[in-house]
């Protein structure tokens, strides 16, 4: 079982679907969400661990049930992946298919709440059967937090360069805003990070393209731009969590996402995953939210801090480019962070 991914440079054929098989007529859901200045908090795939399927070319618009595989294998491995809390997603090296039969592609399993030496962990499959050998690692880990659960736990620190993935969503089948912003930026990316780059199926909140999630570390970055994309992964790697950008931490329940954000704003930044969720529980809410959490979380050093967080709907928009009516969106709005703790205490 290899500890990285393929060599990215075997088949260098442009690849994935082109954007002229795409439709690119009227409005983009992207560039409504900007100029309306959506809020992207608490947007992060709600998912504890992810399987990840390496399909060279083209994808279909709800990629894995698409795949060429048998059809009572997918739902066997699809409904065992949702068991165990994962999301399945399609990856792919930026810009490249397989110009031929394919002996192996990668699989890989992350779980940014596992311990560091279980967290990622790659595999390879030539054959349909063996993405069992996948889903099987999904649930020991599943299995394993089960047994030793102890609450919601720290988020994910960064890992060695070898186990960090940069994925980036190209998912224009699903929305064309996936394609257009998201494959510009996948390039740029991979020509920092060529082994840790790859393009994904959808990640959620098609709107807020270009998306890229950091795995094992869980972070996931909306609104980013060929400018502005390296810069944030590199800020986030150097400790400095860009707050404008991050949309929130996989795993976690929207209020707890932007409770997390709200401490790395508001007292950071923080080094991502030294800050750890306490405790979470709903609250009566006041005023137009429709909800409301309060969330306690534990800083970098042992203190405490609480942070309630409201949630309310937006007016009803056109979400996504296939969108066929306006519809609400809830979202969560996190007040001042209170540190607990020390001489700081509010």
């Amino acid at each position: 079982m290899p500890a990285s991914p393929p060599d990215p440079a075997r088949d260098p054929v442009s690849g994935s679907e082109a954007l002229s098989d795409l439709d690119l007529s009227g409005a983009r859901c992207s560039d409504a969400a900007r100029e309306r200045h959506d809020p992207m908090l608490g947007t992060a795939p709600p998912q504890r661990r992810f399987l990840l399927v390496e399909q060279e070319g083209g994808w279909a618009f709800d990629g894995f049930p698409s795949m060429s595989l048998p059809e009572d294998l997918k739902a066997e491995i699809a409904a065992r992946a949702e068991a165990a809390g994962a999301r399945i997603m399609l990856i792919r090296r930026p810009g490249r298919h397989s110009s031929a039969v394919c002996l192996s592609r990668a699989w890989c399993v992350v779980d940014p709440a596992a311990p560091s030496d279980r967290r990622v962990t790659w595999g390879t499959w030539a054959y349909p059967a063996e993405l069992l050998g996948a889903v099987d690692r999904v649930e020991e880990l599943h299995a394993a937090q089960a047994a030793d659960d102890a609450g919601p736990g720290a988020d994910a620190a960064s890992g060695p360069d070898e186990d960090r993935l940069i994925l980036v969503c190209t998912h224009g089948r699903k929305d064309v805003c996936c394609a257009l912003r998201g494959r510009p930026v996948a390039l740029d990316l991979a020509r920092r990070w060529p082994e840790q780059v790859w393009e994904c199926t959808h990640t959620g909140g098609d709107r807020f393209a270009a998306n890229v999630v950091l795995l094992p570390d869980g972070a996931t970055y909306g609104g980013l731009d060929t400018p502005t994309a390296a810069d944030v992964v590199q800020a986030h790697l150097d400790g400095r969590p860009d707050t404008a950008h991050l949309r929130g931490a996989t795993g976690h329940p929207r209020a707890v996402q932007a409770a997390l954000v709200a401490v790395h704003e508001q007292l950071g930044p923080f080094p991502w995953g030294s800050v750890a969720v306490a405790d979470a529980t709903s609250v009566e809410p006041t005023g137009q939210d429709v909800a409301a959490h309060r969330v306690t979380l534990r800083l970098p050093d042992g203190r405490r801090a609480q942070v309630d967080v409201g949630e309310h709907l937006r007016p009803a928009a056109r979400l996504t480019c296939r969108a066929a009516a306006p519809k609400e969106s809830q979202v969560p709005v996190a007040g001042p962070v209170r540190v607990l703790d020390g001489p700081d205490a509010s």
